[in-house]
């Protein structure tokens, strides 16, 4: 079957779209700020026109417990689907998924799987993209990974 975004849930929206971006590993980055459950939280969270914490916890970093489990729920739809594949957690990422020579996060399933169908979540980020109060933040979030990238490349990733 083939799936478009009004196919999907809000959220399975904003995992797609979040995970299109290109972020890069929040080890890397030297941020939990960029962790994929974190950007999606906040994305899901402006998506609906709320507090843009509305789904993290007290400090402002991690995940509630409850977005945390519609996030897995979430993945395993998609998964079904045959939208995202989940990865064994603990291994490294498969190849293609991340540039060669990048020490990686290794794989957590719940947070980070492997999109299949790239044309639906590049689909999902433009309407994540053409949202106003998401916009802004998906962003904000694109320019600082462009500095991370960058930072990484110099340090010798890549060569």
């Amino acid at each position: 079957m083939i799936y478009q975004p009004d196919d999907l849930t809000e959220l399975e929206v904003a995992l797609l779209g979040v995970l299109c971006v290109g972020l890069p590993p929040s080890r890397s980055a030297g941020s939990d700020t960029f962790r994929v459950d974190h950007v999606i939280a906040v994305a899901h969270a402006l998506q609906g026109g709320a507090d843009r914490a509305a789904h993290l916890a007290p400090d402002g970093i991690a995940v509630t417990a409850g977005f945390r489990e519609a996030l897995r729920e979430a993945i395993a739809g998609l998964t079904a689907k045959g939208i995202v594949g989940e990865q064994v957690a603990g291994l490294p990422a498969p190849a293609g998924v991340y540039e060669a020579g990048l020490i990686i996060d290794t794989v957590n399933p719940d947070e980070h799987p492997v999109v299949v169908d790239r044309y639906l979540a590049q689909e999902c980020m433009e309407r994540l993209l053409r949202n106003p109060d998401v916009y802004p933040y998906l962003m904000e979030r694109y320019a600082s990974s462009g500095e991370v990238w960058r930072r990484l490349r110099e340090s010798g990733y890549g060569v």
